[in-house]
């Protein structure tokens, strides 16, 4: 759910209508459904395909609108959209949620798409993996002009298992469609979000930013608070990108270069080039601190590079030489371009190979560099290599794949495997089974029922053996 929506194999179906025999007209709702399309396959935006999204407005039954839901659902297997906008009632037999198409007679449930029905459409999309319904209405039986109302809390009746349910829910009269207005109130500040971003936003927008965002900015209006639902990480999913982060970004890139101008002359005007040089080359010196000075010289002093990598390869011949250190050396180097591709090979060497202090730590800081020098692929080998390694302990492998894991996305799925397959061990002590469960779910949040039922059946032989003794 970390990802935008997939454009083709993602899905939207649109519905509403501004015009009812039983019911006072709605303008705002055509609006709704064009500014919805049009933002949901921006490609600045959503980047939905245009092919991808269906919308209906005034819908011939419900039975066309389900149809279109089913029909959508059956080839849809990243993300579904399902967006509702008009009126909303009540049934007279019961207090299910009723979704007003331009025929609906309210005296006559049947007229309208029950909920209950779109929901099971919705769910029907099986290999959807993030499912999301809008629903912009709310209950109609007194409906005013230009109004949309409800009398009790519509999410409550509207929950899809792993899935995010987002909803308006009026609270007066005229709230949700104020009368002059463009748009009704709910789906106005949706699309003005998703049209102009967020400043607190992050680069992209999920479900938690965009309820967020709605709920204060509808709060400051004294306009209805919106509602929402959410089962297995729901509200991770991503819809959107943030417009102002690309502008926040770039203000934060201007002041960076500005800020790092200015550091480099205060490091200039208090680290002369002459003494950096000569602690650099300073035999007396701790390597570390001669790895640094020089770091800091090539920084601030580029025209010394040539010297630099002279001095510093010099260092990392010295048998004596600490192996993070000279990992750090390395990386040095690298970036002054001095042979990189045999840096690179060293690197993936020392996270390949055992050392005789038969610690982890240090094949994982040099896949650490690797990583930060954007040699992905081999840092990810360097990893690999670790988890194959049966001499480090299965709680120090469980650690380097949540890390391989986290930095590269890619790898997830193995991480992922590789963990599940350590936990089970019951080789492992139950302490060390339920750190490595905790990471999975660290990993996977949505891991989290699995993992706590594997944690419970882990403690309770423990429990039962202390009770015995």
């Amino acid at each position: 759910m970390t990802r935008l929506p997939d454009p083709d194999k993602s899905r939207v179906v649109l519905v509403g209508a501004s015009l009812y025999k039983g019911f006072e007209a709605l303008p705002a709702v055509d609006n709704n459904l064009s500014a919805m399309a049009e933002v949901l396959t921006d490609p600045d935006i959503c980047g939905i395909s245009p092919s991808s999204v269906r919308v209906m407005t005034q819908p011939e039954s419900p039975n066309h609108v389900l149809d279109a839901i089913y029909e959508a659902a059956e080839n849809c297997s990243d993300m579904f959209v399902f967006y509702f906008s008009g009126h909303g009632l009540t049934s007279l037999h019961s207090d299910e949620l009723l979704l007003a198409t331009p025929d609906t007679d309210p005296r006559r449930p049947h007229s309208a798409i029950r909920f209950e029905d779109a929901r099971l459409a919705v769910l029907s999309a099986r290999r959807a993996p993030k499912k999301l319904v809008i629903l912009d209405c709310c209950f109609s039986g007194r409906a005013m002009v230009g109004s949309m109302e409800n009398s009790v809390d519509l999410a409550t009746r509207s929950d899809i298992e792993g899935s995010y349910i987002l909803t308006a829910a009026a609270e007066t009269k005229t709230a949700l469609a104020p009368p002059g207005e463009t748009y009704t109130a709910f789906t106005g500040e949706l699309v003005s979000l998703l049209k102009d971003g967020s400043p607190r936003g992050r680069e992209h927008l999920d479900m938690a930013a965009v309820f967020s965002h709605l709920y204060s900015e509808l709060a400051a209006k004294s306009r209805p608070l919106p509602q929402q639902r959410n089962r297995n990480a729901g509200a991770s999913i991503i819809l959107a990108r943030n417009k102002q982060f690309r502008l926040e970004r770039d203000h934060v890139a201007s002041a960076l270069e500005y800020v790092s101008k200015t550091m480099i002359a205060d490091l200039k005007s208090g680290n002369p080039p002459e003494k950096l040089r000569a602690d650099m080359m300073a035999d007396h010196l701790p390597y570390a601190q001669r790895i640094n000075r020089g770091s800091l010289l090539a920084r601030i002093y580029p025209e010394f590079s040539a010297e630099i990598c002279e001095v510093l390869a010099e260092i990392a011949t010295e048998p004596d030489l600490d192996f993070s250190d000279h990992i750090e050396l390395l990386g040095t180097l690298y970036n002054l371009g001095w042979r990189v591709e045999e840096i690179k090979k060293e690197l993936l060497m020392i996270a390949k190979t055992p050392h005789p202090h038969g610690l982890a730590a240090t094949r994982a800081k040099a896949c650490m560099e690797l990583r930060r020098l954007k040699v992905k692929d081999l840092a990810v080998e360097g990893y690999m290599s670790i988890l194959m390694d049966s001499d480090v302990s299965a709680k120090i492998r469980s650690r380097q794949a949540l890390q391989m894991g986290q930095n590269f996305p890619h790898m997830k799925n193995a991480a992922l495997r590789f963990m599940w397959s350590a936990s089970k061990d019951r080789r492992l002590d139950a302490t060390t089974r339920i750190a490595i469960l905790r990471e999975i779910c660290d990993l996977d949040p949505e891991t989290i029922e699995e993992v706590t039922q594997l944690i419970r059946q882990i403690k309770r032989p423990e429990s039962s053996k202390a009770d015995e003794e």
